[in-house]
């Protein structure tokens, strides 16, 4: 009788034994899988980044080619503005390369100079996104107290409605001192307002719709002063590549500055950041 209960017991430990080993196996396995996995997903995110990558290093070489080839001018029908690509299903997975030009842009802190204007092109600039003019006369107060801003969002701390800094954000930005307004990739609002005369705007953007760009020569046929700050070239731009390998994505931004100095011409990427992944089908906003 008391072998039989030292069998049960016996027994009973030789289970647990079997069982803890089953759970270490289980366990090693499962761990081993995990690893598997994270390593698959660390290729395939670096195969998607080595896309972006590559996408990125296709717009500098453009724009390198560009700054050798028509430094004089830089407009959407350039081949630089052609490696754009909207988003497409590759084998790969989702791909696409977006370039914005910035000096399509107004710089804020222009206000913080002094003088009218800047002021009465941001009032002006505000009628036409149906916006209160008297903020920019609020806005060139703040920056000549405080100083420029980093950002353009940075306003609304000082009590500029965010209405209007959404309104004015396709428009203007916080840019270099030296990044004139390009004429030739201007959206239409911002183009009014600085040459203030709706029918010369008019006629030079349908111009540059037929011909793809704002010329010289087109401005005096159109009876236009060439506005203040302005110029027929850009050297700062910001690529957003959305790159997919295998199920696994990346969204990369990188900023680009050409400097067309006859002395030390260059094109170089000076930031590149991660953002946001959009959901498939879905546009991405701007960052």
């Amino acid at each position: 009788m008391r072998r039989r209960r030292d069998s049960g017991v016996v027994l009973v430990n030789v289970l647990v034994i079997i069982a803890l080993s089953a759970a270490v196996v289980h366990l090693m396995l499962s761990s081993r899988e995990s690893a598997i996995d994270r390593v698959t997903g660390l290729s395939r995110a670096g195969d998607a980044e080595l896309i972006a990558l590559g996408a990125e290093a296709s717009v500098v070489a453009a724009l390198r080619r560009d700054l050798d080839q028509a430094p004089d001018v830089d407009h959407l029908g350039e081949a630089w503005a052609a490696i754009a690509q909207e988003e497409v299903q590759l084998v790969t997975g989702r791909f696409s390369v977006e370039i914005r030009d910035l000096q399509r842009k107004y710089d804020i802190n222009r206000l913080a100079l002094g003088g009218l204007g800047p002021v009465e092109v941001m009032a002006r600039l505000l009628v036409e996104l149906d916006q209160p003019p008297e903020l920019a006369r609020r806005i060139a107060a703040i920056l000549r107290r405080t100083g420029p801003v980093a950002a353009l969002s940075d306003l609304e701390a000082f009590g500029i409605p965010a209405a209007a800094i959404e309104a004015l954000s396709p428009h203007v930005a916080v840019l270099p001192s030296d990044a004139t307004v390009n004429l030739n990739t201007v959206e239409p609002p911002l183009l009014r307002a600085m040459l203030n005369n709706r029918a010369i705007a008019a006629r030079l953007i349908a111009r540059r719709d037929r011909e793809g760009q704002i010329t010289r020569e087109a401005l005096r046929g159109a009876g236009a002063v060439r506005p203040d700050h302005s110029g027929f070239t850009s050297n700062l731009f910001d690529v957003v590549v959305l790159a997919e390998a295998d199920g696994a994505a990346v969204r990369m931004e990188s900023r680009i500055r050409r400097s067309d100095a006859l002395s030390a011409q260059s094109v170089s990427v000076v930031s590149r950041r991660y953002l946001p992944l959009p959901s498939e089908g879905q546009d991405a906003p701007d960052p």
